[in-house]
């Protein structure tokens, strides 16, 4: 006993008493994000009471945040210990499952979970974005729609119906969704002085286009400017990255190209980007592939020199934006890579941008291969490496677009759940007819990706070596 202040010391609690405080310090932490901090203190908690299920529950919780997914597995199996069948356990358990690339397991905690508690739509949401994850999109599909049905708002689930729709090759239904993405906290809606542009004539009208998500995006979706001038007229102002703008000004339907983060100038309408699909009600049959519709200003910004007879030029890019919310599951390793260097007559270029190039250095990879994305200041300069290359081999990244959109052969390197755009269980693309998909066929399964990419590159060497 404190004798100032009458209150009891912290060496006169009980274990227990000890254990809830450090637990309700944690939970404080926790909700401020401060995980390290929370876990140091859920630590303290367990070592008084090693028997409550709600600290090993939460500390999950707080490692998943960090990144430490198979300790997080751990607590929430030490948590189902103390506590069976609790819903809420099954449904994280599931979440840092998938986390793992063990889809199977993840879904089989769902499930549980949803037996458990049916009537919980959080649990419901969670096994169906598992169930899109596993390719399962009719049954996600339809837990979706169940949500909906009940809750028309809850959570992300129209975005996630979107994206699910368009990873089973339901455009029409995707897009009609796609304008949930402003429903997300991460990407709020903007907002002009000028009406939103809903299909009407543009003769006389001058229509402002607004940049949105990464390069990539704009360079999939800068295909339908010539669509909408064609079908409504116009006068159009494109809105995009810098970057871009040099690559961008050969478009024919574009009138006007601003960088953004400059004055928005006063228009008739505007329209995001990426809901022009929606607008034009484009279905895979009905996408407009004119390839190429990119091409770089100067072909020979590069002095490159040819390959040999029977040899290739290829550019390779391993690592998407890191800030990509699936890009530890997109991005290679550039070991990978580095046995496509022992074929004869075969060199490599990178175009590899961003933190992913050191790995160049970082692997003794650099002495193979010609680092050419140190040079390629604006996807402009890309353009002209790319129209020099044989053949394009990359992850999922903006250059896998800017490939495609060039009328390139690129192949492109993906995860078992990929990016919506390229949908599921196919070896082309809708989108890019010079494109091949090869995919994981296990989450995590690089090693039968690269298999692959080598026995069909070695095809292509002994094709291309045989006499005419």
């Amino acid at each position: 006993m404190n004798e100032k202040t009458g209150t009891l010391d912290f060496a006169d609690l009980s274990p227990a008493e000890k254990a809830h405080s450090f637990f309700i310090k944690a939970v404080k932490s926790h909700k401020q994000g401060d995980f390290e901090k929370a876990l140091s203190l859920y630590g303290k908690s367990i070592a008084y009471n090693p028997h409550h299920a709600d600290t090993y529950n939460n500390m999950a919780v707080a490692l998943r945040k960090c990144g430490h997914f198979e300790a997080a597995l751990s607590c929430y199996k030490r948590a189902l210990s103390l506590r069976k069948d609790h819903a809420g356990t099954y449904s994280n358990m599931g979440n840092v499952l998938n986390d793992l690339d063990r889809i199977e397991d993840a879904l089989a905690a769902h499930t549980q979970a949803v037996t458990l508690a049916p009537e919980d739509l959080l649990y419901q949401y969670n096994k169906a974005l598992a169930l899109r994850d596993a390719g399962q999109y009719k049954e996600a599909l339809a837990l979706f729609d169940q949500i909906l049905s009940q809750n028309p708002t809850y959570k992300d689930c129209r975005w996630d119906r979107a994206i699910t729709s368009l990873l089973s090759g339901d455009l029409k239904s995707g897009f009609a969704d796609y304008d949930a993405r402003w429903e997300l906290k991460k990407s709020p809606a903007r907002h002009f002085s000028f009406p939103r542009w809903n299909g009407e004539s543009l003769k006389d009208k001058r229509l402002f286009i607004h940049r949105e998500q990464g390069f990539g995006d704009a360079i999939q979706f800068i295909r339908f400017l010539p669509l909408v001038k064609e079908r409504f007229g116009g006068i159009q102002t494109l809105e995009c990255q810098p970057e871009l703008i040099a690559l961008f000004q050969g478009t024919n339907a574009i009138d006007e190209i601003i960088p953004s983060g400059t004055p928005i100038p006063t228009c008739d309408y505007w329209i995001p980007l990426m809901s022009l699909p929606h607008l034009l009600g484009i279905e895979e049959t009905t996408l407009p592939c004119h390839i190429p519709y990119l091409s770089p200003s100067n072909t020979n910004a590069f002095n490159i020199r040819p390959a040999p007879a029977g040899g290739l030029n290829i550019a390779i890019a391993w690592g998407g934006s890191p800030t990509h919310q699936n890009d530890r599951r997109r991005s290679a390793d550039l070991e990978k890579f580095l046995p496509l260097c022992g074929y004869p007559d075969v060199t490599l270029f990178s175009v590899q941008k961003g933190p992913r190039s050191q790995d160049l250095r970082q692997t003794g990879g650099a002495c193979l291969i010609v680092d050419a994305g140190a040079k390629m200041q604006n996807f402009d300069l890309t353009a002209s490496l790319l129209h020099q290359m044989d053949l394009v081999i990359t992850v999922d990244t903006s250059v896998a677009h800017l490939a495609g959109a060039m009328g390139k052969p690129v192949w492109v390197l993906l995860p078992f759940a990929p990016d919506w755009r390229w949908m599921h269980q196919r070896s082309d693309s809708p989108w890019y007819p010079t494109m091949r998909l090869f995919r994981q066929p296990r989450p995590g399964d690089w090693t039968r990706v690269f298999e692959d990419v080598y026995r069909c590159l070695e095809e292509k060497l002994d094709k291309i070596k045989r006499p005419a």
